[in-house]
């Protein structure tokens, strides 16, 4: 009886430590959901979990399938209308901030993105390393990463699909 006692104290100790559980936020479906775009590719798969600073305990919240996955899905399904023959857009070095503002008025969860995109149309080149911040309301109270981190990744997503799309019609192609 003393053994159950002190294994199950052990665990109650580790758990008041820090040893939260990891936040899970699922966006296979709009993985799966994303047109099939050869022509678009966004390397660096595999980096999945977010460390979200700022809080009262560092948060973190497992992307799936992966960070780069994602992207790659919503850019697909913003510029796949837009595609014409002859286009690539190959997108690597994906970086990926998220943080909170517990302090600020009103309080805030904020993503930074840092990305290199080569963009091939029709024989025009254009390199480019794009920027990105996003920034949403925070309740403190009940943070909802699983939600807000999807929600983020998402806003981050559709800036850079507008962002994309300016600089390929920069380089002087005509559809």
């Amino acid at each position: 009886m003393l053994k159950h006692v002190v294994v199950a104290s052990a665990a109650l100790a580790l758990a008041g430590c820090g040893g939260r559980a990891m936040i899970e936020s699922d966006m296979s479906r709009a993985v799966s959901a994303s047109p099939s775009s050869p022509w678009l590719t966004v390397d660096n798969p595999g980096a999945r979990v977010l460390t979200v600073a700022g809080l009262e305990s560092k948060e973190k919240v497992q992307v799936t399938p992966d960070i780069a996955s994602v992207v790659e899905a919503r850019l697909r399904t913003a510029l796949q209308p837009k595609y014409f023959t002859d286009l690539i857009i190959n997108c690597r070095g994906l970086e990926v901030l998220v943080g909170a503002k517990a302090d600020a008025e009103p309080p805030s969860l904020d993503i930074d993105m840092a990305i290199d995109c080569r963009i091939v149309a029709r024989g025009l080149i254009a390199a480019k390393s794009y920027r990105l911040h996003e920034s949403r309301k925070l309740d403190t109270a009940s943070p909802r990463l699983d939600v807000a981190v999807p929600t983020l990744i998402d806003a981050a997503s559709a800036d850079l699909a507008e962002r994309l799309w300016t600089d390929v019609l920069g380089t002087g192609v005509k559809r």
